[in-house]
């Protein structure tokens, strides 16, 4: 009898919890608005480090961050393995009403996640020079980047762990505090890299160190899992630990994993095209793309990543509760509210082309119109691409990983690299930008399909069930 009252009260708290009672539309759109808070922070962050390191350090400070961005690619690797495997794992067993299991895979995945932050840090540190060559610097830049490198890779451990704190923070229905340290995380991070550059001249150790900042002070997310009153704990007796538990992470958060390695393939590729048929405006084409995609596209992205980490924490919790109807209605309307918003957007940035790429050329004459027109070109169906985002969040999350890893990878590396590559050699520095347009056509046709197959699947799930 006590046992069967226990569980009355664990379903009977499962269905008040907000993600599994609330309606879907309504509750979407309240976690994308409260992540896009976060993410207009970190947008603002970007665009003020770019003309803060642009105008105090110079082409020779914008050469060695270059290289550092590396490392950074790194951050974002194991910062999604662990973002995403974490928060997946923990979800889907609250969904299911175990907390005790929820508590556990939470609890390792912190340990696990320190583990891993502290052999790259070690990496980092022993061998830094030699990363620094691997990572494309020349002699002349070797010092200043080998400095920023270090200064970054101090605190890879917390940047690491912050991304996968405030990721469960969505899980356990505290995103406004997810999002609120995202916001000030940025706010600290831009005035150092102010202050580290004009006023104390800490040159580019300075801004390692504000990379590193930028999402290692989310560790700060911690205090909210300490205590006694706090809904899941960091426990001693985890800190040895149990690879059953560890492998479902590793197995869901590899897909995001890979994600950002394509992206970093993606990036060396289009530069080296960009070399190669640029001829003697080669470095004037590769500065295009730099703005196109550092700064243009990244804030499509951020916006895009703001409806799938609404998307994320729902789906979690009615994947552990089989709500199929639930989560059948929750990926409908997140992927037209994206496509929907992303390619407003779109329109807005494709008017606003020449003064936007202006801004970040800092007035070159001659770089903004051609980074103008290319992003005229690049942007037309990202709505599309980015749709694989999305996708490959909800597979990885439904513990789909062979699939989810495919989608991540199709706008990147399935379609973009060859493309760019055929289309390069047939059109040159016109064929690279159209080929971009082509593979955003052919992810978002792929993704769709999946979205459609899907529901398919989950209306015949909801009526068995």
């Amino acid at each position: 009898m006590a046992e069967d009252k226990v569980d009355a009260q664990t379903e009977e708290a499962a269905e008040e919890r907000e993600l599994l009672s609330a309606p879907i539309r309504q509750t979407f759109n309240k976690y994308s608005l409260i992540t896009l808070k976060g993410m207009v922070a970190q947008i603002l962050m970007v665009v003020v480090e770019g003309v803060i390191i642009g105008t105090g350090l110079g082409s020779h400070g914008l050469a060695c961050t270059g290289i550092i961005m590396s490392v950074q690619y790194i951050n974002l690797a194991f910062g999604n393995l662990f973002g995403m495997g974490a928060p997946t794992v923990v979800g889907n067993y609250l969904g299911a009403g175990d907390t005790e299991r929820a508590q556990k895979a939470f609890s390792q995945s912190f340990w696990f996640a320190l583990y891993v932050g502290l052999a790259i840090l070690a990496v980092f540190e022993l061998f830094t020079p030699q990363l620094a060559v691997a990572f494309g610097a020349t002699p002349d830049i070797l010092d200043d980047t080998v400095a920023g490198i270090r200064m970054f890779g101090l605190l890879l451990p917390c940047a690491i762990l912050g991304q996968m704190l405030t990721a469960v923070l969505r899980v356990v229905e505290k995103p406004d505090e997810a999002a609120n340290i995202m916001m000030v995380s940025s706010i600290i991070s831009a005035a150092f890299l102010a202050s580290s550059t004009f006023l104390f001249h800490f040159g580019v150790a300075g801004a390692g160190l504000y990379y590193g900042m930028a999402l290692g002070i989310w560790a700060v997310a911690v205090s909210s899992f300490v205590g006694k009153d706090a809904a899941l704990q960091i426990r001693r007796e985890d800190m040895r630990l149990d690879w059953k538990v560890c492998g479902e992470i590793v197995k869901i958060g590899t897909p995001f994993f890979l994600v950002q390695c394509g992206t970093f393939v993606y990036t060396i590729v289009a530069n080296v095209l960009l070399g190669t048929y640029g001829d003697q405006d080669a470095s004037l084409y590769i500065a295009a793309f730099s703005i196109i995609s550092g700064y243009v596209l990244y804030i499509v992205s951020m916006v895009a990543e703001s409806f799938v980490f609404g998307m994320q924490p729902i789906a979690a919790v009615n994947a552990g509760a089989k709500a199929y109807e639930r989560i059948k209605e929750l990926l409908r309307t997140s992927m037209v509210t994206m496509v929907g918003v992303l390619a407003v957007l779109t329109v807005v940035l494709w008017v606003a082309a020449y003064p936007v790429c202006g801004f970040f050329a800092a007035g070159d004459p001659v770089l903004t119109p051609i980074a103008a027109d290319a992003t005229r070109v690049c942007i037309l169906a990202c709505c599309l691409g980015l749709t694989s985002m999305m996708m490959s969040t909800y597979f990885q999350t439904v513990e789909k990983v062979a699939l989810a890893t495919v989608l991540g990878l199709s706008r990147y590396v399935v379609f973009s690299v060859p493309l760019m590559a055929l289309m390069g050699n047939v059109m040159g520095i016109d064929g690279i930008w159209w080929a971009l347009v082509l593979a955003d056509i052919c992810t978002g046709s792929l993704n769709v399909w999946c979205a459609k197959r899907e529901e398919r699947r989950l209306s015949k799930l909801s009526q068995e069930a």
